[in-house]
């Protein structure tokens, strides 16, 4: 029965994650989990004692996948260090672009949950620092200078560029981006 718990508790993940994105973590009661999961209210708790927890296991499943996908997909746009530097943007672009893209999962937490001590905030600031020396670790293979100040400045255009695919609905901004990097590479 190890399996039937552990899809159980995936498909509860699964929903909460599905809910917590496109309403937003704090519009979604455990209720609402347990009705659209399908599991009874006992089963939920017991995987998850509480919402925060569920929030948590929410937030470190969905970095776990992102990053994976993330580099994953980078890699597969490009050979060398510098493209695939480019290519982060053209990934980005695509994210933006899909038609239930509602910003950034990670950003939106930490907006919406303004307590700094929340899990949420934690997994969202270690999601930003596992990006930074993703980033930073390709600066190196491309011969950047300065790698650790390249790295910060990529956080600010990939920041600036999801949310302007937010507020706008658009996903222009990975381009411009794009650009941007360019500049920052050709400088550095």
């Amino acid at each position: 029965m190890v399996t039937s718990e552990s899809s159980t508790r995936q498909q509860i993940l699964e929903t909460a994650s599905q809910l917590f994105y496109q309403k937003g973590i704090q519009h979604v009661g455990i209720n609402e989990v347990i009705a659209v999961s399908g599991v009874a209210k006992r089963t939920l708790y017991r995987h998850f004692p509480s919402k925060d927890d569920l929030i948590r296991e929410v937030m470190q499943h969905r970095a776990a996948q992102w990053i994976s996908w993330f580099e994953a997909a980078v890699a597969d746009k490009g050979g060398t260090a510098k493209e695939r530097l480019l290519a982060t943007f053209d990934v980005l672009q695509a994210w933006y672009a899909q038609p239930d893209f509602r910003g950034c999962p990670f950003i939106n937490a930490v907006l919406e949950i303004a307590d700094a001590s929340h899990p949420a905030h934690h997994i969202s600031t270690q999601l930003r620092e596992t990006i930074r020396l993703y980033i930073m670790q390709l600066a190196s293979e491309a011969g950047m200078r300065d790698p650790a100040s390249f790295s910060q400045q990529y956080l600010l255009l990939i920041g600036g560029a999801s949310l302007m695919a937010t507020i706008e609905g658009k996903s222009i901004g990975a381009r411009y981006a794009q650009n941007a990097l360019a500049v920052l590479i050709d400088a550095g």
